[in-house]
């Protein structure tokens, strides 16, 4: 039973992949915290929310074409 083929929907990763890539974007543009300590922090988090957002774009986009060439199986 755990090893059961499953039909994941490539949509919500994209959709994620989109929210990761907005938030990130907007806390970069608006959030300036005043000590260096804090600016490495944000600038770590800006950069792990955009990494997030190439890697679940990435695999939403994979297995859309996947599903598209299996047939829409």
């Amino acid at each position: 039973m755990l090893l059961k083929t499953r039909r994941c929907e490539p949509e919500p990763l994209i959709m994620a992949g989109m929210f990761c890539l907005a938030v990130g974007l907007v806390s970069h543009r608006y959030i300036h915290p005043p000590g260096d300590f804090w600016q490495g922090l944000a600038d770590g988090i800006f950069g792990l929310l955009i990494g997030m957002s190439m890697a679940l774009n990435l695999c939403g986009l994979a297995r859309r074409r996947k599903q598209r060439d299996d047939g829409g199986r």
